[in-house]
């Protein structure tokens, strides 16, 4: 059994990790730390480096906590962790979030709200 972090490198994902370190330390569960795109852009916000990514892994390692990183090829990030929510044989896929209006929601979708209806185990949602 493991958790899945859907990370993005801001203080969504800072949240979003350090509950589920503290959840995988609990639990005795792997965490598999997932950050992925589909923007297919050079430059994109929601995309970590690698070596932030094994930083992560290192930090969960030092914590007592089995962790590795993920990648899904093609697949943005919400697609991404909902195909691992069905693969990764997940006990919880843990995410951060942010406050949007009824109005953001409605124009422009809302990642998140695909990510709970969606996903095949119980999804944390976590506010910075």
């Amino acid at each position: 059994m493991s958790i899945i972090l859907g990370y993005v490198p801001n203080e969504r994902g800072e949240a979003a990790y350090a509950k589920a370190l503290s959840l995988a330390a609990e639990l005795d569960q792997e965490l598999i730390i997932m950050n992925s795109s589909g923007r297919h852009s050079h430059i994109d916000p929601h995309l970590a480096a690698e070596s932030d990514l094994e930083a992560l892994v290192t930090r969960a390692r030092e914590a007592g906590v089995s962790a590795r990183t993920a990648h899904s090829a093609g697949a943005d990030g919400p697609d991404a962790l909902i195909e691992a929510s069905h693969t990764a044989d997940a006990e919880m896929l843990v995410i951060g979030i942010r406050k949007r209006s009824q109005v953001g929601k409605l124009l422009l979708g809302s990642d998140a709200q695909r990510i709970l209806l969606d996903a095949s185990c119980p999804v944390l949602a976590v506010k910075a």
